[in-house]
C-alpha cells in the first residue's frame, strides 16, 4: 500500500472515535487540502478519499483509493509528501496508526528538495547516512 493511502486508512479510526488531537485532525485536513488544491474535487483521488472516509472498513475503497494515488503520481508530488509528513509526525506522537504508521517511507526525488523528511537513511551519491 502506498504511503498516502496508508496514513489515511490508518488515521480514520481515530478520526471517527473522536480521539484525536487537533494537531492530527489539522494535518490530516492539511493533506487532503492539498490533494483537492492539486487535483480538485471531482478528481477521482478527491472522491476516493470521501468513500474511504465513508466506509473506512472497506479493503475496495482502501484498493481504489490506492489507485487513484497512483494515477495522479500523487506520492511522487513534493508538496503533498510535505503535507503527508507533518500528519505521519502527528501521528506518531500521538500514538495513532501503530505499525502501520511505522512503516510509512517517504521517498522524494527530483526537483529542488529543502531538508530531509521522514528519513532514517540518507543516500548521496557515494556518501550514505544512516543506521548501520
Amino acid at each position: 500500500m502506498d504511503s498516502i493511502t496508508a496514513a489515511i486508512v490508518a488515521v480514520l479510526p481515530a478520526l471517527a472515535a473522536n480521539t484525536v488531537k487537533s494537531g492530527v485532525e489539522d494535518a490530516y485536513e492539511g493533506l487532503k487540502e492539498v490533494i483537492r488544491r492539486k487535483w480538485g474535487d471531482a478528481n477521482p483521488i478527491s472522491k476516493a478519499i470521501t468513500a474511504v472516509e465513508e466506509d473506512p472498513h472497506s479493503s475496495a475503497q482502501d484498493a481504489a483509493l490506492e489507485e487513484k494515488v497512483g494515477a495522479v503520481n500523487a506520492s511522487e508530488d513534493a508538496e503533498v509528501l510535505q503535507a503527508l509528513h507533518v500528519l505521519v509526525e502527528q501521528m506518531k506522537i500521538h500514538g495513532i496508526g501503530g505499525e502501520a504508521v511505522a512503516r510509512i517511507q517517504l521517498n522524494i526525488s527530483g526537483g529542488t528538495q529543502t531538508g530531509i523528511i521522514g528519513a532514517q537513511n540518507v543516500s548521496a551519491g557515494s556518501m550514505t547516512f544512516g543506521k548501520t
